[in-house]
């Protein structure tokens, strides 16, 4: 089973070290790591206790703990909402911050399967980073993911577009762009970015996956069905 962690939470832990306070950001560091473990193990116990934490010292990391625990307990549009509103609630100077919880709130939507509110999150977390394009291609590629759930196969691949122009041989997005390309019947488009996912990370199943489908679907003129 995929961790809570590790599907809302990539750069937690060097986003709390880079945003907490001064004073005592080790102990809030440490505390939301310990909350964020609690997740896996007892999601219920992991919200009380960040509940707790939050009553105790207002702290947003305690209430972003809060939000994930319930995502934890598959409550995902609620937690998916407490992201949001705390990203809204933050002061506008802390982008970084902002930007990674309008991230979680997006993936926590794609959880509960609502791709219209995913695009949304991502979106402001986009206009949030547009300055520092170097932090987009992750929020780009999220958001591709929401368009291709609403089958808007061209402008998920517009995203990964943008996404590859900063981080180019990303083998993720050139996954995914073969697969919006392939449901464009852009055969050889698609081809080409599953073959640069192949090079870019040839120990990875998952981009010869990318590459049969192209060929299956080339074969027989139509897209294959993907998961």
């Amino acid at each position: 089973m995929t961790s809570i962690a590790a599907l809302l939470l990539p750069f937690a832990l060097m986003q709390a070290a880079e945003t907490a306070p001064s004073a005592g950001a080790s102990h809030v560091q440490e505390r939301f790591a310990a909350c964020v473990a609690q997740i896996d193990a007892d999601a219920e116990r992991a919200y009380e206790d960040a509940m707790a934490w939050a009553s105790e010292a207002q702290s947003v990391y305690a209430y972003r703990c809060a939000a994930m625990a319930l995502i934890g307990q598959n409550r995902n549009d609620e937690g998916a909402r407490r992201l949001d509103s705390l990203a809204m609630a933050l002061n506008p100077i802390d982008t970084g911050l902002r930007a990674e919880l309008f991230s979680q709130a997006g993936n926590a939507w794609l959880l509960a399967r609502e791709p219209g509110r995913a695009r949304s999150s991502f979106t402001r977390g986009i206009a949030i980073m547009e300055a520092d394009p170097t932090q987009l291609p992750d929020l780009l590629i999220d958001r591709s993911r929401a368009y291709a759930m609403e089958a808007e196969w061209r402008l998920a691949e517009e995203d990964l577009s943008r996404a590859l122009d900063v981080r180019a041989n990303d083998p993720l997005a050139l996954r995914l762009r073969a697969a919006a390309r392939i449901q464009q019947r852009a055969w050889d488009l698609a081809e080409a970015d599953a073959q640069a996912a192949v090079t870019a990370e040839p120990s990875n199943v998952d981009n010869y996956l990318i590459l049969g489908h192209v060929r299956e679907s080339r074969r027989t003129g139509e897209p294959v069905m993907m998961q």
